[in-house]
């Protein structure tokens, strides 16, 4: 049975336009850390692109991002981060968006309104919550959208931000991107039916979606921004994906069960399932869709050059943006 496009042709373009887009620069990424191009850990968004692209339609440009979790690159893309200074960024370049001081976990742009991870899980609550109090001191109808994991949840710091943004009636969006794995751990571990009933002793709005479904997803975090922008105070979506990927690569999941992977895979890919959906719709055509993607490789592979000719931070740039003494009185 056919499902139905429920959004305008440009649109559903677009949306399957930027999850590819993800993925072609994931699957590079992976390429380049296999290599030994790039330093450090790499984590990827594999069955997340639905989530992270309905989300970052549903916002303004003058919206803030602060992004949680682990899988965060295609969150960077959503918000619309250039791929250059990403691909730059992971090669740990001056080039890139932190000039190369932070690496996949660790990118902000300020100028752009992401507000970039710190070094724990579930800590990008409560500075969404103080940027959502600064824009409604500033009497903005800004909204901050902040997203974690279901791992994270486990964390006080993210109830301590729910706490605070229904206490202070924020407008501020929590997205909790269950992916039914906190790293090893499954999610049905956690108490909740859905992840979104945290929000439910505060009496926030709540609702638990396919996050496979770029359209579902860009629904929800539109009506959720909307409540926020009218006053309606904050909003807790649980977008429900499926983590086709290794927690990180070279993570051998040994915790998974194989058969239900493979199954997962083949039912839960949300490009994959967009794809068919445009096409059986005549909202694209197989050449058109070919045309997309071999645009992005090109994109893609000019991140990849860009970031290789970026050069090294010197030595010194260890000590900049970085606490020193004296502090607080003390002497040299």
């Amino acid at each position: 049975m056919t499902q139905d496009v429920n959004v305008d042709d440009d649109t559903a373009r677009r949306f399957l336009e930027e999850m590819l887009r993800i993925d072609i620069f994931e699957e590079e990424t992976k390429e380049r850390f296999g290599d030994g191009e790039i330093p450090g850990f790499v984590h990827l968004s594999g069955g997340h692109e639905g989530s992270h692209v309905g989300m970052g339609a549903a916002m303004r440009d003058e919206d803030w991002l602060a992004v949680g979790g682990a899988r965060l690159i295609g969150q960077y893309i959503a918000k619309g981060v250039p791929l250059p200074e990403i691909m730059a960024e992971l090669y740990g370049r001056v080039d890139g968006s932190n000039r190369g001081h932070g690496g996949q976990m660790h990118v902000a742009d300020v100028d752009r309104k992401l507000y970039g991870h710190a070094a724990t899980i579930g800590s990008g609550q409560n500075p969404a919550v103080g940027l959502a109090l600064a824009e409604k001191v500033k009497g903005t109808d800004n909204v901050a959208v902040t997203t974690i994991g279901d791992g994270g949840t486990s964390r006080g710091s993210f109830h301590t931000a729910l706490v605070f943004a229904a206490y202070w009636d924020l407008p501020v969006v929590f997205v909790i991107e269950n992916n039914q794995w906190a790293i090893s751990t499954p999610a049905e571990s956690l108490s909740p039916d859905s992840l979104s009933d945290y929000g439910d002793p505060h009496n926030m709005a709540t609702e638990s979606v396919d996050g496979s479904d770029v359209e579902e997803v860009y629904r929800a975090v539109s009506d959720a921004i909307e409540r926020a922008r009218n006053g309606e105070g904050p909003s807790v979506i649980e977008s429900r994906v499926v983590r086709l990927v290794p927690h990180f690569e070279g993570d051998k999941e040994t915790y998974r069960d194989e058969a239900e992977y493979e199954r997962l895979k083949e039912e839960k890919d949300p490009i994959e399932n967009y794809r068919e959906r445009l096409l059986e719709n005549d909202v694209l055509t197989e050449g058109e869709i070919e045309d997309m993607v071999a645009n992005i490789q090109d994109e893609v592979s000019e991140a990849v050059e860009f970031a290789r000719e970026s050069p090294e931070p010197e030595p010194e740039a260890a000590y900049e943006h970085v606490y020193r003494t004296p502090l607080y009185g003390q002497g040299e």
